[in-house]
């Protein structure tokens, strides 16, 4: 299995409190206190839906180690990890990756080694990214299994305008879609609107057996 910390939120939002009142028509400040969590809650779905880190955040992402190819959740259907075969490569689960910190692994003592970071590069041609080893390197095999390899990066767009703008129009319309159902359960819970959903659809990065984020190591 896998964990993914925020350890740096980011600073700014894909859209700001004033495009959204803008868009809102809302002309006073009497609304202000409320449509701001809106604004981050509209971005923390997004993401989620997408699998992007919409704006600079830096991430600690967890990777468990395994002993064996076999995949213990395998019930004919891909419920659990994906391993990779080849033990080579890391995907990152959220992207664009603007830079990676550092790799680290841990042994069954707990102690933390950082791999040199000449022995693996960054693989930002497709979505998701991943960490590749270079030819002839290979992880270390005496690792604890779980929280085995640690990677710190960095991931996001670095301006608001940077956000590809359906993103960021999707955004609005979901804010304002909160907005309007301000105080009503029913609606506030059902699913984010369909057209929303349809701006998103070219950005969700879809993961399968070639992108694991998962790790097989031994």
């Amino acid at each position: 299995m896998s964990g993914l910390q925020i350890t740096t939120p980011p600073t700014q939002e894909p859209v700001s409190l004033q495009e959204v009142k803008e868009y809102l028509r809302v002309e006073d400040s009497t609304d202000e206190r409320i449509i701001r969590p809106f604004i981050e809650t509209a971005r923390r779905i997004c993401e989620e839906h997408t699998g992007r880190s919409l704006m600079t955040q830096t991430h600690s992402f967890f990777v468990d180690a395994y002993d064996e190819l076999a995949d213990p959740l395998w019930e004919g259907f891909r419920t659990g990890p994906y391993l990779n075969y080849y033990k080579n490569h890391i995907v990152l689960p959220t992207s664009p990756v603007a830079s990676v910190t550092s790799v680290s692994t841990f042994n069954d003592d707990d102690t933390e080694t950082t791999m040199a970071a000449s022995r693996y590069y960054v693989d930002n041609v497709r979505e998701p990214a991943r960490i590749v080893l270079r030819k002839g390197e290979t992880f270390p095999t005496a690792l604890r299994v779980a929280n085995a390899i640690k990677v710190l990066y960095v991931a996001g767009y670095s301006t608001a305008f940077s956000v590809p703008e359906p993103i960021r129009m999707g955004m609005l319309q979901h804010i304002a879609y909160l907005y309007e159902h301000r105080g009503d359960m029913y609606e506030a819970s059902a699913p984010m609107p369909p057209m929303v959903k349809k701006l998103y659809a070219p950005y969700v990065i879809h993961k399968g057996i070639g992108s694991s984020s998962f790790l097989a190591v031994g």
